[in-house]
C-alpha cells in the first residue's frame, strides 16, 4: 500500500530502530503489520492512516509488510494479521488484532495521544516530588487559567491545593475551593479526600483564640493537649511541619485519648502530604512507633 502521508511510513528491519522505537520516545508510534494478500488489511489500513492524518503528528503509524519484513513479524510474534502494536518509551503498551471500524480506532488512539495539559501536570508532579511547591504551584496556576480535560484538570487542582498546603500561609478557604472542583469520578478523588483531611487538621489553628493564645495557655501548662494541638495545627499552617510533627508526637507520647487519638491522626494525614520520600515522614514515622 502506497504511503503519501508525512505522518505514515513504511518501516522495515533495517530502519525499525530509529523510525519507531526511537521516535516513540517523544510520540507514540502505531506499527501496524500487513499483507497485500489480506482483505481485513485492505479495510483497516487506509483507516488507520486517515484517522492518523487528523491527529497532524500527535501519533504516527508504521507500516510493516509481514510477507517482506518476516524478521520483524517473527520478532513481535505476529500470528494473525491485520494486527496493530503501539510503541511508546521504546514499548509496546497497547495493541489489537483483526480489522476494527473507525471508532475503535480513534478510541484506541485517544488513550495513547497526550491530553491537553497532560505534559504539565506530570511535570509539576515531579517538582512536588522533588520538594519544589513554589515552583510547581507556580505552574499550575498558570496552566489552571487554560481549558483542560476535567480528569486532567481535577489533578492539577490537586497537586495545586498539595503544594499550596506544603508552602503553608494560605487562605485554607481557597484550596478547599480548589478540592471542591474536583471531579467526584475522577481516579484523583480519594487525594482529594486525604486532603481535606490535612485541611480539617489546619483550620484547627484557629480554634480556642487561634495559635498565639494557645502558645501561651502552653507556656503556663505544658500539659494542656488541646493548646499544644492548636499550636501544632498553626505550625503546620505556616509550612513548619518538622515543629508540628513534634508538637503532636508529645501529645501522642502523654494523652492517646485526646480526640480519640486524634494527634496520631494529624500526624498521618501530615505524612501522606509530604509524601512517601520525605525525610522528614521517616524521622517521625520511626519515632512514632517507638512512643505506640
Amino acid at each position: 500500500m502506497e504511503t503519501t502521508s508525512s505522518f505514515v511510513f513504511e518501516a522495515t528491519t533495517a530502519n525499525f530502530e530509529e523510525t519507531v522505537l526511537t521516535r516513540s520516545h517523544s510520540v507514540p508510534v502505531l506499527v501496524d503489520f500487513w499483507a497485500a494478500w489480506c482483505g481485513p488489511c485492505r479495510m483497516l489500513t487506509p483507516m488507520l492512516e486517515k484517522i492518523v492524518d487528523a491527529q497532524a503528528g500527535k501519533v504516527l503509524l508504521a507500516k510493516v509488510n509481514t510477507d517482506e519484513q518476516q524478521e520483524l513479524a517473527a520478532r513481535f510474534r505476529i500470528s494473525g494479521i491485520p494486527a496493530v502494536k503501539a510503541f511508546f518509551q521504546g514499548k509496546v503498551v497497547s495493541e489489537f488484532v483483526g480489522a476494527r471500524d473507525g471508532r475503535f480506532i480513534e478510541q484506541f488512539i485517544q488513550q495513547l495521544v497526550p491530553r491537553e495539559g497532560d505534559r504539565e501536570v506530570s511535570d509539576a508532579a515531579k517538582l512536588l516530588a522533588d520538594g519544589m511547591p513554589k515552583e510547581a504551584a507556580q505552574q499550575l496556576e498558570q496552566l489552571l487559567t487554560t481549558a483542560l480535560p476535567t480528569d486532567v484538570a481535577s489533578r492539577a487542582r490537586l497537586l495545586l491545593a498539595e503544594s499550596q498546603l506544603l508552602i503553608g500561609g494560605v487562605d485554607l478557604t481557597v484550596v478547599r475551593g480548589l478540592i471542591a472542583q474536583v471531579d467526584p469520578r475522577s481516579a484523583q478523588y480519594d487525594r482529594a479526600e486525604e486532603l481535606l483531611t490535612v485541611i480539617d487538621f489546619l483550620a484547627a489553628s484557629d480554634e480556642d483564640g487561634g495559635a498565639q493564645v494557645a502558645a501561651q495557655r502552653l507556656s503556663e501548662n505544658e500539659k494542656d493537649s488541646a493548646a499544644r494541638y492548636v499550636v501544632a495545627a498553626g505550625q503546620a499552617r505556616q509550612g513548619d511541619f518538622a515543629a508540628a510533627l513534634e508538637s503532636l508526637l508529645a501529645i501522642v507520647a502523654r494523652d492517646r485519648r485526646f480526640r480519640d487519638d486524634g494527634a496520631r491522626k494529624a500526624m498521618a494525614a501530615l505524612f501522606g502530604l509530604l509524601g512517601p520520600n520525605s525525610d522528614l515522614s521517616y524521622d517521625f514515622r520511626r519515632r512514632l512507633q517507638v512512643v505506640v
